[in-house]
């Protein structure tokens, strides 16, 4: 049993060989934790026991395995920090002096500066790199387990990893400590996790648990760890603390019911409803398994997600709703199915009544996306089994390259309802050594169009030709592209930093984009040149008979690529450079920017707080300056960076019909919108 099995049989049924698992399987983590934090052994010895109180008298619930140990760490850190406060408080101080004073020196002196700032830097980052990092070097996972947890292939919790290990780097260099991501992750490996005292372990694994979680049960506990202590008046202190507490949530589950809570009907199968933060409530669940639970919020749409062969629910499927505003402001909800196919799909926050897009996918399943307007209560969502395909990524010289994004362009395979599939949410990354492997690809297309890109590489569109090349051992090569450097400079000839040097198209692919430096140069690498036309190239064999999969070329003349030169303050530009070297220099001298204000109004000349003014696309689908603002109480807006060219604008407010494609120049006038509120059929 994994460790959050192991946690359900003890909440279930109060085993206590549960629990005695879990403590043998996590005593070493907790501990290494709280020594890192108190850089003493007996209250490093303290705080273990006291989280495995907190474990014991109200353990957590948790989706899995990266969860619990995510809760381990943060409630570690946290008892640590009630502990030492308690010792200093009870401490005269010259015995503060001594117990501050520092642990011996690491044989690693890298170890010596990381420990102090290891675990406030692993707060600060993200849920998903926190996970990766406890997952791999504090529970010890191998990846093949920890893709297993996260839901995601081996490779890709190998990319994870490394990625999660580069942002705790940064982080650790924001508190002085500079290494290379390398150098990391092999002293995570070797240290970060030290072996408790036996002692401790034994008096651990010594507690008698209660076969009921009452609160006479968990004073048991209490008293039960009391014993064993080393230090009865810190963790009498954390008891106490813990205890009251226990009783405190007890009495809290007597409350009244909110006035907004929903209570669901009894239904076959359980729905779970996950808020944005990643919270997991219950909606329904069958009565044969426990009660129905009230919750607050309110359901959209009742969501199952079946194999389309044998229409049986897929656990674990990843669903995406997402409500859209004015401004392009969306509301995100990231949902998980249960083990029956469900979930429950959060309506939104806004009063309105918002369409819902909807995006679904699961391991080994082709995604499908649907817009949601209908006013259903549910709907079976079907998804077919995916073609797997694999293989690695070179560059022009044979090399693997690291960290490119693999998308599939969505073939016109149209699903049997309103959904269809859609690639757009779906991508593998390389490993560091170029392979990588993907699940979702439809069965049913003759060819594959591949999407590679990666910054400082060129956007790269190899097309594989379905059963006629081995699917599990393509090799697709990224182009390194064109690179433009230069310099940014003002009128007087003074460098401008911080300027936006950006690629400009309209194919929907990722652009590149550069800042300038200080002395305002820049390198904008990964550029390829338009054509009129493409067609793909041929494949090539290496010498050991492996077939090279190419990107497209252009055909004829080239256009060079078009860039956007945009710094506040300065009127942006968008010239034309040619490639005509790999490596290309061109400077750019921006001129003051120009001033574009306005007011947005109603039809009775009232002004409309808070509307929404942005740039919009011209006929060739490109938001060259990409620029919004909101009006203010008087519904006036203003932007002194506009170019001195027409430029088309976008005006919408809530309660009122949008109004697109509105040709403005920015001569210093006050412009006048004006805005008709929607009508009610």
């Amino acid at each position: 049993m994994n460790g959050t099995e192991l946690l359900a049989a003890y909440k279930q049924s109060g085993s206590e060989d549960a629990f005695s698992q879990l403590v043998r399987r996590y005593t070493n983590l907790v501990y290494s934790i709280a020594k890192r934090r108190v850089s003493n052994g007996p209250l490093a010895e303290e705080v273990t026991q006291s989280v495995f109180t907190r474990l014991a008298a109200a353990a957590p619930k948790v989706r899995g395995d990266a969860e619990l140990v995510a809760w381990l760490h943060r409630t570690t850190v946290h008892v640590a920090i009630d502990v030492w406060r308690s010792e200093t408080r009870r401490r005269t101080r010259e015995q503060h002096a001594a117990v501050m004073e520092p642990v011996p020196a690491e044989s690693t002196p890298l170890w010596a500066e990381i420990a102090p700032n290891l675990d406030e830097s692993l707060n600060q980052l993200s849920a998903a790199d926190r996970h990766a990092v406890l997952l791999r070097f504090f529970d010890q996972k191998p990846m093949r387990d920890i893709g297993r947890i996260l839901g995601v292939s081996e490779d890709a919790a190998k990319m994870r990893v490394s990625r999660a290990i580069d942002r705790l780097r940064t982080q650790l260099a924001g508190r002085g400590v500079t290494c290379t991501a390398v150098a990391l992750g092999m002293v995570l490996a070797e240290r970060s996790i030290e072996a408790a005292p036996s002692h401790l372990v034994a008096s651990l694994r010594s507690i008698k648990l209660p076969a009921s979680a009452g609160a006479a049960g968990i004073a048991g506990i209490l008293s039960a760890l009391l014993h064993t202590s080393r230090s009865k008046v810190i963790t009498g202190v954390v008891a106490l603390c813990v205890g009251i507490g226990v009783i405190a949530l007890f009495r809290s589950t007597e409350a009244s019911p909110r006035n907004d809570t929903i209570k669901p009907k009894a239904i076959d199968s359980p729905y779970v409803l996950l808020r944005p933060s990643g919270a997991r409530v219950l909606v329904n669940r069958p009565a044969a398994n426990l009660p129905a639970v009230e919750t607050t919020g309110t359901v959209r749409l009742r969501l199952r997600v079946v194999d389309a062969e044998t229409e049986l629910g897929l656990a674990g499927a990843k669903v995406k709703a997402v409500y859209f505003y004015a401004g392009g402001v969306g509301e995100g909800h990231e949902l998980m199915t249960d083990e029956y196919g469900n979930a429950a799909v959060p309506e939104s926050d806004k009063p309105a009544n918002h369409g819902m897009n909807l995006f679904v996918s699961a391991e080994g399943y082709v995604p499908k996306s649907m817009q949601f307007n209908r006013s259903d209560a549910e709907y079976t969502m079907r998804l077919d089994r995916g073609l797997t395909v694999s293989g690695t990524v070179v560059d022009e010289q044979g090399q693997s390259v690291e960290g490119v994004k693999i998308q599939v362009q969505t073939p016109a395979v149209q699903g049997n309802g309103p959904d269809s599939v859609d690639l757009q949410t779906s991508a593998v990354f390389s490993d560091s050594d170029g392979r990588w492997l993907c699940t979702f690809i439809p069965g049913v297309i003759e060819e594959i169009r591949f999407v590679l890109t990666r910054d400082d590489y060129a956007v790269t569109l190899p097309v594989v030709p379905v059963g006629k090349v081995d699917l599990r051992n393509l090799v697709l090569v990224i182009d390194r592209g064109f690179t433009v450097t230069g310099r940014v400079t003002d009128l007087e000839g003074q460098p401008i930093a911080g300027a936006a040097v950006k690629e400009l198209n309209n194919t929907g692919y990722r652009r590149q984009s550069t800042l300038t430096y200080a002395d305002g140069t820049f390198a904008l690498q990964g550029l390829l040149s338009e054509y009129e036309f493409y067609r793909q190239r041929p494949n090539e064999a290496n010498a050991n008979g492996t077939l090279r999969i190419r990107g497209m070329a252009g055909i004829g003349e080239p256009h060079g690529v078009r860039v956007l030169v945009q710094a506040d303050g300065f009127a942006p530009q968008t010239p034309t450079v040619q490639l005509l070297e790999p490596t290309n220099v061109v400077n750019f001298t921006l001129a003051q920017g120009n001033i574009f204000r306005g007011r947005v109004l109603d039809q009775a000349g009232n002004p409309i707080p808070d509307a929404v003014v942005r740039t919009d696309t011209d006929n060739q689908g490109l938001d060259k300056f990409k620029w919004q603002t909101r009006t203010d109480a008087e519904g006036r807006f203003e932007w002194d960076s506009a170019p001195a060219e027409p430029v088309l604008f976008w005006f919408e407010a809530d309660g009122y019909n949008w109004l697109r494609d509105v040709p403005l120049v920015a001569d210093g006038s006050v412009h006048e919108i004006k805005l008709a509120q929607k009508t009610t059929e």
